[in-house]
C-alpha cells in the first residue's frame, strides 16, 4: 500500500514560452497536512489546476496513491472520481441552491452512491426512495461535522463568508474525496473565523482519515497546522521541510522579503 496520498516528480508546464513551473518533486504523505506556500505569482495555484485537471503539464508525472492512478490526462471529474477534491480562491458553491443541496449535488459524484436508471426514477421506486434517504443522511451527518446542520435548509449565498468557506469544504468531502487541495482557504476569514478553520481542518482529518494538501498566506494559520511545507518561487520548489526549519531558511526569507531585507535580519 503507498504511504503518499500525491507523488509529483519532475512536473512542469510553459505558458507561451514562459516556465510556470519547472520540474517540481513532491511527495505528500497520506494523512498529513501539508502547506504549499510562496509570494504572489509563485506557481502556486498552477499546481492546483495541474493536480485537478483543469491544466495538462507540460511534462512530468502525478500519481494518486490512494488509487494508484497516473492523473496525466484525465478530466476534472475523472479526477474527483479517483478521491480527490478542491476548494477555490474564489468561492464557488451553488449559490442558488441549499447550503444541504450543495452537498447532494456533491454526492452524485462520489463513485460508492448507487446509481438508478430512468424507470426506476419516473417511477419513484421503493429501492430509489429508500437510497435518498440513506444519501440525505449521509449529507446532514457532514454538515454536522462541519457545524452546518442547523443551516441546512438556508440558501448557501446567504450564509456568513465563514460558514460559506466551511460549506466549500465540506461538498469536497461529500463527493468521497479522501485528498483535499484547500486553495487559501482562510482567505477573507478573520482571527477567530481563521482558528475555528483550523480546528475543522484537524477535525477532517481525523474523522475521514484525510490527507489536507493547503495553499495559504496566513502564515500563523500555516504554521500552526502544517506538519510540512513546500516553499514555491517563481515555479521552483527553494525549501522544503516542517515549520521551525522553514522559518528561519535564508532562501524562504528572500523570497518573502527581498534580499536587502534578508541582509538585514541576518545582520540582527
Amino acid at each position: 500500500m503507498n504511504t503518499f496520498a500525491l507523488r509529483v516528480q519532475n512536473l512542469s508546464i510553459v505558458f507561451g514560452g514562459l516556465k510556470a513551473v519547472t520540474d517540481l518533486d513532491l511527495e505528500i504523505p497520506k494523512g498529513s497536512i501539508f502547506g504549499l506556500i510562496g509570494p504572489n505569482g509563485a506557481g502556486k495555484t498552477t499546481i492546483f489546476n495541474m493536480l485537478t485537471g483543469v491544466y495538462t503539464p507540460t511534462s512530468g508525472t502525478i500519481i494518486h496513491g490512494q488509487s494508484g492512478t497516473s492523473l496525466g490526462g484525465l478530466k476534472p471529474y475523472e479526477i474527483t472520481r479517483t478521491g480527490i477534491a478542491r476548494t477555490f480562491q474564489n468561492i464557488r458553491l451553488f449559490k442558488n441552491l441549499t447550503v444541504l443541496d450543495n452537498l447532494l449535488v456533491a454526492m452524485d459524484q462520489n463513485p460508492t452512491q448507487k446509481k438508478f436508471g430512468l424507470i426506476p426514477t419516473l417511477l419513484r421506486s421503493k429501492s430509489l426512495m429508500t437510497a435518498e434517504d440513506a444519501k440525505k443522511n449521509d449529507a446532514l451527518n457532514i454538515l454536522k461535522i462541519f457545524k452546518l446542520d442547523g443551516r441546512a435548509k438556508e440558501i448557501s449565498s446567504a450564509l456568513p463568508y465563514g460558514d460559506q468557506r466551511r460549506l466549500e469544504i465540506a461538498r469536497a468531502i461529500a463527493t468521497g474525496a479522501r485528498t483535499l487541495l484547500l486553495d487559501e482557504p482562510a482567505a477573507g476569514m478573520n482571527a477567530h473565523e481563521t482558528s475555528s478553520l483550523m480546528d475543522t481542518i484537524r477535525d477532517i482529518r481525523a474523522t475521514f482519515n484525510a490527507t489536507v494538501l493547503l495553499i495559504e498566506h496566513d502564515m500563523k494559520l500555516v504554521m500552526g497546522i502544517c506538519e510540512r511545507i513546500a516553499v514555491l518561487d517563481y515555479g521552483v520548489k527553494i525549501a522544503e521541510g516542517i515549520p521551525s526549519d522553514i522559518q528561519k531558511n535564508p532562501r524562504v526569507i528572500e523570497a518573502y522579503l527581498g534580499k536587502a531585507a534578508t541582509s538585514e535580519h541576518v545582520k540582527k
